[in-house]
């Protein structure tokens, strides 16, 4: 199974997309300062590293997005709170078998991992996994039967699952073993990639506690129910209802079996206020320094600068906004520093629009709208340079070993000139109000493509969520350099929520819509899906890329799944990018963090945005 984490708010509706998003409440006021001179500037006392001796214990309090809440338990998620911060809680509650990134870099660590590195035989087709040895926070050991009861869940749930992708663990399992009680055994159904199967498959893997969790009913008696297909789907149901319950989460028994370093000791259903308190039985390597680690929720960006500036919280984060405040919190004893993710942004286009379609499916017109995102414009003026340029569906994060040279450096900078010149090329010439008009329809080389009648105006509606200023301020850009280029783009504004449902329709349809953006990330690679290949994305029948497809890039995706190493990788997403599969927007930073100098531990912040609050100690 491969993970798909994009999901925004609590409530998703009907839409069946499977990847959380990250809404951010950045601010659209501008900025004069350039990248360097705006992302170099961190302040407080060594910049998070405080020179006083550290002691034991302690309350640190961690603030959550704007508007955002820690409201699903249970380690598989359902369609509406496949969140980054449910993640995160859960991961740290239970670990998983391998565990998505080490400090700053989007790899597994395998030193926070409860299993030792895979061990591949029999061409690629088989996979041991060998268990260390950890203990649930009762005392029991961590086996390989709690391995066998997720695998057990999985399969027989796996529609279920947000995370869910056909063809994908458990579809690609032939068959598990489990010899002993820290082994388990998997034989594939073909050979695969281990860089891609370690990174993408292994990494959603869990124990979960068998011993407590295997149970149909809140008074039933544990026992083997996980074994058949329908004890899988009955105990699957209970634990879902059980999660959906967040009012007892800090009292119902089946939560407080954990091996993560934290257990969940209380809970305020009305706030979201969450408490976690140390694991005494934790295994690991990092044991929690803090006595209580408290994550808060706020219904505003003043509500969230309140706390900062009042001393009740400790790690919170800056509006793109307010950055001029920047000084005023170095001042009151804060350290600023962004806090960039592995994620990426880009804009989808609408393929299997019938509208739209035609355009869209021309690649010289995609080059154009490329020709069009002012990507200095918008990071130096909007993001105060906390950020990185994107060129294609891979993360241009710093020190990133899966980014390709190539995409490194833009294919289609911004030049309207540039946009102009391939499309009067191709048979479109100048019309009412100055916007482009087909004037040689057809399929040849200097004609307008198939699909596009004479007389046709290049107009495209554009979907993008309410809510962010600095979106807001990003697409009236792009429209400003569009119409220069003669290219009409009209807007359709709406809240996230109702683009899920609205453009989460598209495909199979209808799709009104030509560009759609929303606000910050569009995809991040994390959690359980740490190989930046784009199956899923952009493969035939995605949701993620519109609707685009081809049969190159399905198979160069399909290259890197099944053949080892980067270059294959590279291959795909070089061919995404020079294809302008869809836009390239950059992606703005996770936040620009803001922390009390008395907090250590904090840096290097984590690439897919987990606080890791068992490495914080508060200083004398």
């Amino acid at each position: 199974m491969r993970r798909h984490p994009r999901i925004t708010g609590a409530g998703l509706p009907v839409s069946q997309r499977s990847k959380f998003r990250r809404l951010l409440a950045v601010g659209g006021a501008a900025c004069l300062l350039t990248v360097a001179g705006c992302a170099g500037q961190t302040g407080g006392s060594a910049a998070g590293h405080p020179t006083g001796k550290p002691v034991q214990g302690g309350t640190a309090t961690f603030a959550l997005p704007i508007g955002e809440d820690f409201s699903w338990i249970f380690p598989i998620e359902n369609q509406a709170n496949n969140e980054p911060w449910d993640l995160n809680v859960e991961a740290s509650l239970w670990r998983p078998l391998y565990f998505a990134g080490q400090g700053a870099k989007p790899v597994i660590d395998n030193s926070l991992s409860i299993a030792n590195p895979p061990v591949w035989s029999n061409k690629n087709q088989t996979v041991t996994i060998t268990l260390k040895h950890y203990m649930w926070s009762d005392g029991k050991p961590v086996t390989s039967r709690d391995v066998q009861f997720f695998m057990n869940l999985e399969r027989a749930n796996k529609t279920q699952d947000s995370w869910y992708t056909p063809g994908a663990m458990p579809d690609n399992i032939k068959s598990v073993s489990y010899p002993n009680a820290s082994t388990i055994v998997i034989n594939l159904n073909r050979a695969y990639s281990p860089l891609w199967f370690d990174n993408n498959q292994l990494t959603w893997l869990f124990a979960l506690p068998q011993h407590v969790w295997d149970k149909t009913s809140a008074t039933g008696k544990v026992g083997n129910y996980d074994l058949t297909t329908a004890g899988a789907q009955a105990v699957f149901k209970f634990l879902f209802a059980q999660s959906r319950q967040v009012s007892t989460y800090a009292t119902n028994p089946l939560w407080q079996v954990v091996d993560g370093p934290w257990r969940l000791t209380g809970y305020n259903a009305t706030t979201f206020e969450t408490t976690l308190s140390p694991n005494k039985n934790y295994s690991g390597p990092v044991k929690a320094h803090l006595a209580k680690f408290v994550i808060e929720s706020f219904p505003s960006n003043t509500a969230e600068l309140d706390a900062l500036r009042s001393g009740s919280l400790t790690y919170g984060y800056l509006p793109f906004s307010d950055y001029g405040l920047s000084g005023t919190l170095q001042r009151q004893g804060f350290t600023i520093a962004p806090w960039a993710p592995d994620y990426v942004q880009w804009a989808e286009l609408g393929y299997t629009s019938k509208t739209y379609g035609p355009l869209v499916k021309q690649l010289y017109i995609r080059q154009a709208l490329q020709h069009l995102v002012n990507q200095p414009l918008y990071m130096n003026k909007l993001f105060h340079g906390f950020g990185q340029y994107t060129y294609g569906p891979v993360p241009n994060l710093p020190g990133s070993p899966y980014v390709s040279p190539q995409e490194k450096v833009d294919p289609y900078p911004y030049s309207a000139t540039a946009a102009r010149a391939l499309l009067t090329s191709h048979g479109w010439a100048p019309g009412a109000g100055g916007y482009m008009v087909c004037k040689h329809p057809g399929t040849g080389s200097s004609q307008c493509g198939a699909g596009i009648a004479a007389g046709r105006q290049l107009s495209f509606s554009m979907m993008y969520s309410t809510g962010s200023p600095s979106l807001v301020s990003e697409v009236e850009a792009y429209q400003t350099a569009a119409k220069t280029a003669g290219i009409q783009i009209t807007f359709n504004p709406q809240t996230e929520t109702s683009m899920f449902s609205i453009g989460g329709t598209c495909p199979p349809g209808p799709c009104n819509w030509g560009i759609l953006i929303y606000s910050s990330w569009m995809w991040n690679y994390g959690q359980g899906d740490v190989y930046p290949s784009s199956e899923g994305e952009f493969n035939s029948g995605n949701y993620w890329g519109g609707g685009y497809s081809s049969a190159t890039a399905n198979k160069l995706m399909q290259a890197a799944q099944v053949d080892n190493g980067v270059s294959h990788l590279y291959a795909e997403e070089n061919y995404l990018s020079r294809q302008v599969a869809a836009l390239w927007f950059p992606t703005v930073d996770n936040s620009i963090s803001v922390v009390s100098n008395k907090l250590g531990g904090w840096q290097p912040q984590q690439a897919f945005a987990a606080p890791m609050a068992e490495n914080w100690y508060f200083t004398k």
